[in-house]
């Protein structure tokens, strides 16, 4: 009697799980950075993958994205930095008040600041709405498709579905991952070679300000430092924001690709700015990384 009264007893609910609901959000979005910092090292592994069938080498898909980024990027990045070139040169002569502040602030602004950062932002936005979407949307054996494979005749007609694996999520990443990192000193290099010469040639022409002051000033203020972090920081932007637009175009989940690449395109931004904080930081205001010296820094 005793067994069946037990029997019909309910268990009680465990309460572990309802305690840990509020934890929810915050353990999704630890998995989400998770699967994000390792998503670059998973890239790698495509190394060791044998070639699909039909598919590019990862050098020949690293060359096509270069091309896309080349002919997308420069014209993007030059635009962008002829307005912030010219809007530096104004704002430093009537803001600093004396010519010898526009050659630093045009030309040193930009290598230091300037031109990698709003080269990373258009990055984010041209990897998250290009490798986001088409990760998400295309069929995978139309991925970095080899031009010059002849498909079967009933797949060519139709008739057969292609039956190709097409690459995988790493073999997909590398070549964008490569191609923006790539790609990353160069448009920051451009749009800082642009935005100084509208610079100059406003403050020159305009405000009447000498080339030789503008050089001068620029050369007295520019640091090595400076060089290093157009290239470390321009790496690294075009590196996070390919990462991050792979990563987000090869979720499963049901988020629109639209939405999905707005996401990637502002989570790029995002830590694109923690990363040019951290550089601005360690490098600028941290001191020298082997205690004093007498050298000038």
């Amino acid at each position: 009697m005793s067994d069946r009264i037990a029997a019909t007893i309910e268990p009680e609910p465990d309460p572990l799980p309802g305690m840990l609901a509020p934890l929810r959000p915050v353990v999704l979005l630890l998995a989400y950075l998770g699967g994000l910092a390792v998503w670059p090292i998973r890239s790698l592994a495509a190394v060791a993958e044998p070639r699909p069938t039909g598919t590019l080498s990862i050098r020949a898909a690293t060359m096509a994205q270069l091309d896309w980024l080349i002919l997308a990027g420069l014209p993007i990045v030059g635009l962008v930095h002829v307005g912030m070139g010219s809007f530096l040169s104004m704002q430093a002569y009537f803001g600093a008040t004396f010519e010898a502040g526009v050659g630093p602030v045009v030309g040193v602004g930009l290598i230091r600041n300037g031109g990698p950062l709003l080269s990373g932002f258009i990055l984010a936005g041209l990897l998250a709405s290009r490798a986001t979407v088409e990760l998400r949307t295309r069929p995978r054996p139309e991925l970095d498709a080899d031009p010059g494979w002849i498909a079967d005749r009933d797949v060519a007609l139709g008739l057969r579905a292609d039956d190709r694996s097409g690459p995988s999520d790493a073999r997909a990443t590398l070549p964008r991952l490569i191609a923006a990192a790539l790609m990353g000193p160069v448009l920051a290099a451009w749009g800082t070679a642009v935005g100084t010469f509208v610079g100059y040639r406003i403050a020159n022409v305009v405000l009447g300000i000498p080339l030789e002051t503008l050089f001068d000033t620029f050369a007295e203020m520019l640091w090595m430092r400076d060089i290093l972090g157009l290239v470390v920081k321009g790496m690294a932007f075009g590196a996070i924001a390919a990462a991050v637009a792979c990563f987000e175009g090869s979720r499963r989940d049901a988020l629109p690709p639209h939405m999905a690449a707005l996401r990637a395109c502002c989570l790029s931004m995002a830590l694109i700015l923690g990363f040019n904080l951290s550089w601005f930081l360690f490098a600028y205001l941290a001191g020298p990384a082997f205690g004093p010296t007498v050298l000038p820094t």
